[in-house]
This record gives C-alpha cells, structure tokens and sequence, in this order.
C-alpha cells in the first residue's frame, strides 16, 4: 500500500534530526552507499587519467603487463571483424568514461588509430564521456560535504560509524583498487558494470519524487509556517526543530523581516531555505543526479505536474498579504538559483 509523503513524515516523526539519519544510511539505499558508489567511479576515472597510464608516451610504455593488457581491452576489446562494435567493451569505456587511442574525437577514429598503430598510440581520455558529464569529481565533493558537516556533524556521528575514513579524501573504509574493475582479456567486466548499474539506481533512489527526504525537503523549501504545521499537525516547536535543522528561516509576511521562532504569530509567517543549509544542499544534488540518469529529470517533471494539478493551497487565508509574495519570489530568484518561484494563480498558490 502506497503511503502518502504526510502520513510518511508524520509516522517517522520528520521534525526529530534522528530520523534523519536514516536518509544518511539505511539498508544499502541511501545516501552513504551513493557517495561509497560515487567514490570508486572517480577513483577510476582519475586513475584511467594518471600518468600511469595517460602520462606514458605510447600504450607500449605502460610497465605493468597486466594493466597494459587491460587498457588494450578498454580501448579494442569487444571490436571484431564483421561484428557491430557499438556493442562492444570498448564502446563501453568510450562512452562511459573517454578512454581513446590519440585523443580521437570519436571512437570510430580511436579504432582506426588503434588498428593502424597498435600499441604505439597514445592512451587519452576524451571529455566527452558520461562520466566527465556529471561531473564525477564535483559530485563526489557535493556528497562528501553534505554527509560530513550538514549530517554527521549536526547528528553527532563518526564518519568511521558509518564506513568512511575520518582522514581526506574520505574515501571509503573497504578499499578498492580501480585496477580490479577493469577486465583482463577473456574476462567479462562484471564488477565495472555492476557497480555503474547500481549506481544508476542509486541515484534514481535519491531523487525528488522517489525518495521521500528529498522530496519532503523539495516541497518545504519555501512554504508558510502554518501550513508547514497543519501538514505535519504538530505544534510550533516541533516545527521549529525541524526549520533549524533544515536551515530554514522565518519572515514575516506583513514587512519581509526575518523572524524569530517560535513566533506566536505563526499564520503571518513564511519559511525560505538558506544557503549552504542541510535543504540547499540536498536540492544542490539534483542537477547531479539528473546527469547520472536523465530519466530522473523526467519523474522529476512528472511529479511537478502532478503537483500543480492536484496539490494547491487556498490564497484565502492570505489574501491581505498577497502583494509582498512577489518579494519572496524575488528573494528565492536572486538567492537561491536552483530553486523556483512560487506560481501564482487565482486565488490559489501552486508550491513550486
């Protein structure tokens, strides 16, 4: 049985900062599991760039016999004779992650310098890959912040508590060697798109409309205290537990001054998310994961729509204070980029 966003925040008592550390971690879907993820992609893909191996002049000077033959894989293997080299590996690491003969700004042209030159061709990564798309780096920087100051720091929680190294770059406590993702020839490559796969779902776990802390962050990013309360039917300490855990502030509705909580006026009082808040930075991810997976982008658009047509709230109990909506959504244009203005309509708000 589907269990609505209230009856979910409400039953996991969402304004107690406990509660958000099942969003931290919790059966393998969650939030350390995709930095874990996130981490040994960009540990490869920076390794797949090193000197190692895009430092050395040819695919000859590779010392390590081993790692040659399996950058000879990533850059030739699956390619034969009469046979569609869209489905091979080495489309794959093309694709995915770059790896070229030459720098070829395609990879029928990595093939053909390959083919012509064999291990005399230089190894070089192409920007133009999916996983430089994201950017992988970026993400990881995004993700390593979020989990070590705007959660385990206000939760009071050891990063070795939840399987990462206190020491930078906070790489995950089980180590992996990026060169075991790689296949050697013969060998299937398993273990790279396994960990891809489950990335990719990963992500789509975490995005708006699928998982439910970060579609409850997305729909209380700005939104008027009172109907904050009367959603979760909790009192105005609960409440403001919950915008001091998030970084939301209070302004009032008659004069736009930010307000102190509690308030005992909390009907002439609306709340904006602040930057470099816990919300901030969660919504800051969304544009991450929609480059992971651009079918995220896509339920992303649906739920709004959805939204718009089925979730609005009345403008009758603030219908003296409608002119100064159009400050706020000034505030939230100007301050906060990733997010979108209140849509006004008749009579009605629409919270996105």
């Amino acid at each position: 049985m589907r269990t609505s966003l209230r009856e979910w925040a409400k039953e996991n008592k969402i304004w107690e900062p406990k509660t958000w550390r099942l969003f931290l971690e919790k059966e393998e879907k969650d939030l350390v599991s995709f930095y874990k993820q996130a981490y040994k992609l960009n540990a490869l893909f920076e390794f797949l760039k090193s000197e190692k191996i895009c430092g050395k002049s040819s695919l000859a000077d590779i010392e390590d016999e081993t790692l040659k033959n399996k950058i000879r894989v990533a850059i030739y293997g699956g390619v034969e004779p009469n046979k569609d080299f869209n489905t091979s590996f080495a489309k794959f690491m093309y694709d995915n992650f770059g790896i070229c003969a030459e720098n070829a700004p395609s990879f029928e042209e990595s093939i053909k310098h390959y083919e012509s030159w064999g291990d005399s061709i230089k190894v070089s990564v192409n920007p133009n890959s999916w996983i430089d798309s994201i950017p992988i780096g970026k993400l990881v920087d995004k993700l390593r912040d979020l989990i070590q100051w705007n959660l385990c720091r206000e939760l009071g929680i050891k990063l070795t508590e939840i399987g990462i190294q206190e020491s930078y770059p906070h790489a995950p406590l089980e180590v992996v060697d990026s060169n075991t993702l790689l296949p050697q020839p013969g060998e299937k490559p398993e273990k790279l798109i396994k960990l891809i796969n489950e990335f990719k779902q990963k992500a789509l776990d975490l995005s708006i409309g699928v998982n439910p802390f970060t579609t409850f962050v997305f729909y209380t990013r700005t939104i008027p205290l009172l109907v904050l309360m009367e959603f979760l039917e909790c009192d105005i300490d609960k409440v403001t537990k919950l915008a001091n855990f998030l970084g939301l502030k209070a302004y009032s509705m008659i004069d736009q001054r930010e307000v102190s909580l509690p308030t005992k006026s909390p009907d002439k009082v609306i709340l904006l998310l602040t930057s470099n808040s816990l919300s901030y930075k969660i919504l800051e991810l969304r544009g991450y994961l929609e480059k992971v997976d651009p079918a995220i982008k896509q339920v992303h658009e649906n739920m709004i729509k959805e939204a718009i047509n089925q979730i609005h709230v009345t403008f009758e109990p603030w219908k003296d204070y409608k002119p100064i909506f159009s400050f706020f959504s000034r505030k939230v244009i100007e301050d906060h980029q990733l997010l979108q203005p209140f849509i006004l309509r008749t009579k009605k708000i629409s919270a996105f």
